[in-house]
């Protein structure tokens, strides 16, 4: 079981940001210069299991398909959670053009970040392959665009950005009900319950690692032994820029929002931080567009910072 610490509520000390330089920053910023390169591939005859192993064994939430080189499709944690979901018993044995999405979106590396950011949030993804003349070159991530914004933002607190619907699990229920639980609401956690209170966190990561990839039975697997705990928690007046930060250090996608040690009120994902992010940029653009020309020469030190 994956063991993390309780979040403590310290708010990190930040520069003081021009937001005229983060409106700037935000409009350049290149996709190249937060992707990255490290990649991992399948082709389409491979099965869905090879793909769960290799996700799980290079800790990640895709395979990028390619065929004679060229980019074909995407298999995700969620792709292969629908198997789990609908208690379909051979899936393993699938190949993985059977359950990748196709086509797959993509982005060049000379995109900005804010474009990708626009990307992900109007087709509801997280990862885009990049590609360049043809060439798989990289894949950039939601956890990319959101680092690679969030070091200059100048939002407040988490409250202002949460999920207030937060769905629960008993650590008694099986996997297959949580993945059910999963799909049917369109999320990718839940919170695990005990006596009502809060025992783990339960992830569409956790059912891949400790499920899927294992060849375990998720009809007979309880969600007690999968979830991730202790719970990293943060309370509201946490800081949206910290929150971002925690998230990347502990690599981790979420965090869930506690006003009592016993009482969750919210969660706050990469999604909420990222979308908040852009509006904020937006905003900031429109605002302050005679700005721009004199601010060109701080752009090379706030991008810098900013990777």
């Amino acid at each position: 079981m994956e063991s993390v610490a309780e979040a403590t509520d310290v708010q990190t000390r930040t520069r003081a940001v021009d937001p005229c330089i983060f409106s700037v920053t935000g409009a350049t910023l290149k996709v190249r210069d937060i992707m990255s390169r490290e990649l991992v591939t399948a082709g389409p005859m491979d099965t869905v299991l090879v793909a769960a192993k290799r996700m799980s064994e290079n800790n990640i939430s895709c395979v990028i398909v390619t065929d004679g080189g060229m980019v074909i499709g995407i298999l995700t944690d969620k792709d292969i959670l629908k198997g789990v979901a609908a208690d379909d018993q051979d899936f393993h044995r699938l190949h993985i053009e059977r359950r990748m999405s196709s086509p797959v979106e993509v982005v060049h590396p000379d995109e900005s970040v804010m474009v990708a950011g626009k990307i992900m949030e109007s087709k509801a993804i997280k990862r885009l392959p990049v590609v360049e003349a043809g060439e798989l070159v990289g894949i950039v991530t939601q956890t990319d665009v959101t680092r690679g914004l969030i070091s200059i933002s100048p939002l407040a607190a988490v409250s202002e950005v949460m999920s207030t619907k937060v769905a629960t699990v008993n650590t008694g229920a099986m996997a297959a009900e949580a993945a059910r639980i999963m799909a049917s609401h369109g999320i990718s956690c839940l919170v695990a319950m005990h006596r009502q209170e809060v025992a783990g966190i339960l992830t569409e990561k956790d059912l891949l690692r400790r499920v899927v990839a294992l060849h375990k039975n998720p009809a007979t697997t309880q969600v007690v032994e999968i979830m991730s705990f202790p719970l990293v928690s943060i309370p509201p007046s946490y800081s949206v820029l910290s929150a971002g930060r925690k998230m990347d250090t502990m690599r981790l996608h979420r965090l869930v929002v506690m006003d009592h040690p016993k009482n969750v009120c919210g969660i706050v994902t990469q999604t909420d931080i990222m979308k908040a992010v852009r509006n904020e940029l937006e905003r900031l653009e429109r605002d302050h567009p005679h700005l721009r020309a004199e601010l060109r020469n701080l752009i090379g030190q706030a991008a810098e910072d900013a990777v």
